[in-house]
């Protein structure tokens, strides 16, 4: 207890301006600054003369209205809630029900049964669940455990490469239970995670920046590489670099990280022989191996603005519930629906564009810069590589694709963020704006 609690007075002041402060993480704050106001108006009062605790009573009556000064620190302080995040995000995801209803109603694909509409409406809640829960996770106690989950997932994406499940020659399924969880997709969240609570770039000295490097920047992206899941690789080399940069701003590292890396990145692709053909067709659209780009330009250039109708049959695009179908939605329901699409898209990244620029806690701003990668390159990638602006990858739109689990952490990846801009106000700071003017 601050020493001037010992007078009544100075207590029941403090205690009824805090009883108006929901954000209880900032009581001890107010107290301390109000505390503070206190005795200094005690300290002239007692120069004049005046008892201990007639000048406790007197500095109390000239700080006002404790219920009017509590009532100011709530409306200064109270949880901020992005509700246009959350449209967007119920808006995509009902989108993405609807797709899987209309793929599945055309009849392309009669082995999945009504499970393409009810697994996504599963997992769809899940993730809002999960969102929910994340919400109201106060992100700053993930800090301290940074390290834990950055290294615990690159031990765990190990694993996978070697008692992964086998599927096509490529291990980065784990089985939990009934699910089979793509560890190579859904670690990436947790790494950029742990990478914006780690120590960072500005604090690193000589050898150091080696370690860093290797550690937090080659070692990781290998492992995408053994795993087959070099787009997910290129993800998270984007992120590094992005938050490596940010947290010391020197362009020479810049190019000295982003550099070397990126050209040991396309190096090894070039030695991938499906990716080489990938990267041929996407440089030689008209040539071998370009056939799923053309159709799917086809596919996009026949729609027009009204479509070909609710669940048009396309046999010559693969997986229209997935990688296909941005493209698909617009081949049944044309353009504008597909300028729908893009819209929330920008709009969702445009958000969290301004919520960056409204967060002032540093450890926030580098979990905001790092999940705002992910999300641009996801949801843009499947997009641009519709009108062959990119090269063919197999991703999915995040919350509108068919995705199982992946889509549950990206719900909750979008819940942190959300977390975040909901404790913008209420991260402790200078009371003193919110105190009435005497």
């Amino acid at each position: 207890m601050n020493q001037l609690e010992q007078f009544a007075v100075v207590a029941a002041f403090l205690n009824r301006v805090c009883r108006h402060v929901r954000a209880k993480e900032l009581h001890a704050d107010i107290r301390e600054e109000l505390t503070s106001h206190v005795a200094e108006r005690m300290e002239l009062l007692l120069e004049e003369g005046m008892p201990e605790e007639e000048a406790a009573a007197e500095a109390v009556r000239q700080m006002g209205d404790p219920d009017a000064i509590g009532r100011n620190l709530h409306q200064a302080h109270k949880p901020a809630v992005e509700w246009k995040m959350f449209v967007i995000i119920a808006a995509m995801a009902l989108l993405g029900i609807f797709g899987m209803f209309a793929a599945q109603q055309s009849g392309m694909y009669p082995q999945f049964g009504t499970r393409l509409v009810e697994n996504k409406v599963l997992f769809t809640l899940m993730g809002m669940a999960f969102l929910m829960v994340f919400y109201f996770i106060d992100y700053r106690k993930l800090q301290k455990h940074s390290a834990v989950l950055f290294y615990g997932m690159l031990l765990l994406m190990l694993l996978t490469l070697f008692a992964g499940i086998d599927l096509n020659g490529r291990k980065v399924f784990l089985a939990f239970g009934p699910f089979g969880v793509n560890i190579m997709a859904v670690s990436l969240p947790i790494l950029v995670l742990g990478l914006a609570g780690m120590k960072p770039a500005k604090d690193w000295r000589g050898a150091e920046h080696l370690v860093q490097l290797v550690g937090r920047g080659v070692f990781p992206v290998v492992l995408f590489s053994l795993g087959s899941s070099w787009f997910y690789g290129l993800i998270y080399l984007a992120a590094f670099i992005l938050l490596t940069w940010k947290t010391k701003k020197s362009g020479t590292q810049f190019l000295l990280l982003a550099l070397p890396l990126l050209s040991l990145y396309i190096f090894a692709l070039t030695q991938a022989s499906q990716l080489y053909h990938r990267l041929h067709a996407f440089l030689y659209p008209a040539g071998e191996g370009s056939h799923q780009l053309l159709q799917t330009k086809a596919a996009i250039l026949s729609a027009g603005w009204f479509g070909h109708g609710f669940a048009a049959r396309l046999d010559t695009l693969p997986y229209v519930y997935a990688d296909s179908l941005f493209p698909y939605l617009i081949y049944c329901f044309g353009w504008g629906f597909g300028i729908l699409i893009a819209g929330l898209a920008f709009w969702f990244m445009v958000r969290v564009w301004k919520m960056r620029d409204l967060i002032h806690d540093e450890y926030a701003r580098r979990i905001v810069v790092g999940f705002m990668s992910l999300f641009a390159i996801r949801m843009f990638w499947p997009i641009l590589m519709s009108f062959g602006i990119v090269p063919i990858v197999s991703e999915v739109l995040p919350f509108i694709g068919y995705s199982s689990m992946m889509q549950v952490f990206d719900f909750a990846a979008a819940g942190l963020l959300l977390s975040v801009f909901r404790r913008k106000n209420m991260i402790p700071r200078e009371m003193g704006e919110a105190l009435p003017r005497r």
